[in-house]
């Protein structure tokens, strides 16, 4: 394929620049750093790293402070004799307050656990982006070349029956069969077209997702470089299955984000628990109050200088059954998260066991597909000339050549279904998808 490509960029130099020749760990790179979905979770997941961080302020004080300034003119009361005079008085105050929690029952302890876990969560998710975008991006990568392949072959069937069509006109001509046989001839070519024109379609839909998937273009020109179609007995699938899919599922992303969940729901409960408890809080207050006045000396600050420490206990009796029903819902939440981590075990169990017997029933399809298209095209070359000869009509010929073109996009389906299932069970015990 390289040779093909440096071939026609010597013949023609536009092409180096209008088209990109790329693997498909090329297209995996390019995916991870462009794909819009992923640089989503990412923004995510820093946003509930922030969440988390902040959440230990809760164990912190709360701080303010604040100030007043006064000025009054005329007839006033003055603070400091309570006497009305007629002098202008200045007043200045400022405090500093300060609001310790000192216990709250556990919320600020579980909203950190929560946070933690939404954190969890969402890094969890970053990898499931990962891990779906790669096998999403194989599946376009191997349907593309298998079209490609297909679409070859229908070329070659087309030409095939156009050079048929000029033998059965000829055989028209001199009066050997009759205009129906030449109709069936045309009817065939083009029902082969048709399959070409589709698959050209699909083609195309399949590069526009590809193109999507990389965040690249759509009028960006890239040729896919095919892999090597090693087709290796998959050593994975000799362990015994159901190690397999346990060894699967306990690296999923999917599994863990499940886990995660879980553990947030029972953080949850337990902020939701803390209202049941008593609050004990305390406020220290530093503040000034200081009046000027024509009659009086200018600096007040040391006589008004005041200091304050106070201790709050609130202890919770009732409050119309609001707490109760909040405590029952996440608790209910609670079972939810554990049973849905089950559910999620139980669909990558049947996820992973599908593609272990995708994978034994590709290697099968592949060795029944190049047996069936060996015999296929030596039936449809012997039919072929038979029909030159004269000693075969043409629905005979048309029935071999269409097990034939079968059998060859059976055999070329095969062999992409077995590269890439075997490369996902591969992907699924932690390894890089690699084709």
């Amino acid at each position: 394929m390289k040779k093909i490509l440096l071939i026609a960029a010597l013949a023609c130099p536009s092409f180096c620049f209008s088209q990109q020749a790329m693997t498909f760990q090329d297209c995996l790179d390019l995916v991870l750093q462009q794909n819009l979905e992923l640089k989503s979770a990412q923004y995510d997941q820093e946003n509930a790293a922030y969440q988390y961080k902040a959440s230990y302020g809760k164990l912190l004080p709360s701080v303010a402070a604040q100030a007043e300034n006064k000025n009054t003119w005329g007839r006033e009361i003055d603070p400091k004799t309570n006497l009305f005079v007629t002098d202008a008085i200045r007043n200045y105050s400022g405090s500093i307050n300060a609001n310790f929690n000192l216990f709250s029952g556990f919320e600020a302890i579980n909203t950190i656990k929560r946070n933690k876990q939404e954190m969890n969560i969402n890094r969890a998710n970053i990898e499931r982006v990962r891990y779906n975008v790669t096998i999403d991006l194989a599946q376009k990568f191997i349907t593309i070349l298998y079209l490609q392949d297909v679409i070859v072959a229908n070329e070659e069937q087309i030409q095939s029956s156009a050079k048929q069509l000029e033998l059965a006109e000829l055989k028209f001509n001199s009066g050997v069969i009759s205009e129906s046989e030449v109709f069936k001839v045309k009817s065939q070519k083009a029902t082969e077209e048709l399959t070409l024109l589709t698959n050209q379609n699909h083609l195309t839909d399949n590069l526009i997702s590809l193109k999507q998937l990389m965040n690249v273009p759509l009028e960006q020109e890239i040729v896919l470089l095919k892999p090597k179609l090693e087709i290796n007995e998959n050593v994975a699938l000799a362990e015994n299955q159901f190690s397999i899919i346990n060894k699967a599922i306990e690296i999923h992303p999917s599994y863990a984000m499940s886990l995660f969940r879980e553990k947030a729901a029972r953080a949850e409960l337990g902020i939701a628990r803390s209202v049941r408890y008593p609050t004990l809080g305390m406020r220290l207050t530093l503040g000034d109050n200081m009046t000027y006045s024509d009659v009086y000396y200018k600096d007040q600050l040391d006589a008004n200088l005041s200091k304050t420490l106070r201790f709050t206990l609130t202890i919770p009796i009732f409050n119309q059954l609001e707490d109760f029903a909040k405590i029952k819902s996440y608790k209910i939440n609670y079972k939810q998260s554990k049973l849905d981590t089950q559910i999620m075990r139980n669909q990558l169990s049947k996820e992973v066991l599908k593609a272990i017997t995708d994978t034994k029933t590709s290697m099968k399809k592949n060795e029944s597909s190049s047996i069936a298209f060996e015999f296929s095209r030596k039936s449809y070359e012997a039919d072929a000339l038979k029909f030159q000869l004269g000693k075969i009509n043409i629905n005979e010929l048309n029935t071999t050549k269409m097990m034939f073109n079968k059998s060859q996009a059976e055999l070329i389906q095969s062999g992409y279904e077995l590269l890439f299932n075997n490369a996902l069970i591969k992907f699924y015990l932690g390894e890089a998808f690699s084709l």
